[in-house]
């Protein structure tokens, strides 16, 4: 049996994938990147921590980590799930963005900056999603102003993935919110379409939190990969 791995995005734990893992064809193992500083870092944990062959599911940062292990180990990453994330180049207003968010959260206003700035953002109907918004909250501050400043300059210096997405030649599959405003639909559309025989998936009424907003559909799409890579 092929073993699961799930990848988290930035603040976050393996509490985003409470709702998931109770659906998904075995009990599944995730990592941890509370303690590295790079994207590359993270790819390299996965690969560490990983059994000798998996299906792969990331979320956020942690598909663009787990697109950098797929590319470095295709021989061990049988499958691969991207979820809410992109493969877009950092621009200079993104990076504007990211740095004037770390200097908030350096001055003491992390609390404020994921209550007001991050959170109404993560999904798309929030008043329907309460406990999820809840969960969100107390893994951003589990997480802490330091890890914060750490994965978003990771975030910011991450490797450009244009090369990595060609070269990779196990399924994946894409699978995004429609709503999704942190990576959105048409760039989730450019990603499938930059990977050999990708397949998109846009989940309806979802935003960017997908393993909270949409556990279900998530967990159909990794079992779909599952079964598509075992024997009958």
């Amino acid at each position: 049996m092929i073993p699961i791995v799930l990848a988290p995005g930035l603040l976050c734990d393996d509490r985003l994938w409470s709702a998931v893992g109770p659906l998904l064809a075995r009990s599944p193992m995730t990592v941890d990147f509370g303690g590295d500083d790079t994207i590359e870092a993270m790819a390299d944990r996965i690969l560490a921590e990983g059994p000798e062959r998996f299906v792969l599911a990331g979320f956020s940062m942690g598909g663009m980590a787990a697109v950098v292990a797929a590319s470095r180990a295709p021989t061990r990453i049988a499958g691969l799930a991207l979820i809410d994330t992109h493969a877009e180049p950092e621009t200079a207003d993104r990076a504007k963005r990211r740095a004037r968010q770390i200097s908030i959260a350096d001055a003491g206003g992390f609390a404020r900056l994921v209550r007001e700035e991050l959170k109404p953002v993560y999904f798309a109907e929030p008043e329907a999603h309460e406990v999820g918004r809840r969960l969100v909250w107390e893994m951003a501050l589990d997480a802490g102003v330091a890890q914060f400043r750490r994965h978003v300059r990771a975030l910011m210096e991450r490797p450009d993935p244009e090369t990595l997405l060609g070269a990779l030649t196990m399924p994946v599959t894409v699978i995004t919110g429609e709503a999704d405003r942190v990576a959105p639909a048409d760039a989730a559309r450019r990603l499938a379409e930059a990977v050999p025989h990708a397949r998109l998936v846009l989940i309806p009424d979802c935003g960017h939190m997908a393993p909270l907003e949409a556990p279900a559909a998530v967990a159909v799409e990794i079992n779909a990969l599952v079964r598509q890579l075992e024997p009958a």
